[in-house]
């Protein structure tokens, strides 16, 4: 399955048709647009919520919000009122960003990617094809580049490259490569000296205990194996 990088989706240029209190001056779109550095690490997602276990799906999320220190916060409720309008509003305008899974072309979703766009605020679009045929997205929206996924695994990837580019583990790192250098490290590491706990490893790596199972949770089963569970568990040459 292609996965696709993502991508800052085009500011909306039209009013919205619905009157919504968007906040005063001081907290309007554009002044947000403008202060997005001071806003916590903070990052909305949308998503169909019948269409995937909730456990399944969020864990993706919950791994990588430890790992990257990031608050993911999650728009479950259905919107049937504006007063729960009014609160998604203030989840997207407080977040960095916010990531849109338009998988099965919800009308939550839609609906709170296009409010998104007409703060306007930074969004990506995430995508499982398998649950939409790609015919039935709107001709604007399927030309955009996104997080395209198969599998849990694919959309963590694609969300890991996505956190990488926006909340720089190590800015002295580039962008693109600075979590293929950490686990470059890491099995330098491993290599080296066997049998090393994770904490062992975060500290030899620089970096907290939950980025450092960022890092080797994906090289597990391939470069690296485990023996033990939790705390106690060691890291050891995959033979």
């Amino acid at each position: 399955m292609e996965t696709k990088g993502p991508f800052h989706a085009p500011m909306a240029t039209t009013a919205p048709l619905i009157t919504i209190n968007w906040g005063t001056e001081e907290t309007s779109p554009i002044r947000a647009l403008a202060d997005l550095a001071g806003l916590p690490r903070r990052v909305f997602v949308a998503y169909p919520y019948k269409l995937f276990p909730r456990a399944d799906y969020r864990r993706v999320f919950d791994e990588l919000g430890k790992g990257f220190q990031v608050d993911f916060v999650f728009a479950d409720e259905k919107i049937t009122t504006l007063h729960i309008l009014q609160k998604i509003i203030g989840y997207i305008r407080d977040s960095r960003f916010g990531i849109y899974d338009i998988s099965g072309w919800n009308p939550n979703v839609t609906l709170e990617l296009g409010l998104a766009l007409g703060m306007p605020k930074p969004a990506y679009i995430a995508f499982d094809p398998s649950k939409t045929p790609v015919d039935e997205v709107p001709a604007d929206i399927r030309g955009l580049d996104r997080i395209q996924y198969g599998s849990y695994a694919e959309l963590r990837a694609g969300v890991e490259r996505l956190l990488a580019q926006e909340f720089p583990v190590q800015p002295k790192h580039d962008v693109e490569n600075q979590l293929a250098q950490l686990r470059g490290q890491a099995l330098k590491i491993i290599t080296e000296s066997e049998g090393l706990k994770i904490s062992d490893i975060a500290r030899l790596l620089g970096v907290s205990v939950d980025m450092a199972k960022v890092v080797v949770k994906p090289m597990v089963g391939n470069e690296f194996r485990i023996d033990g569970v939790k705390r106690g568990a060691k890291y050891f040459l995959n033979d």
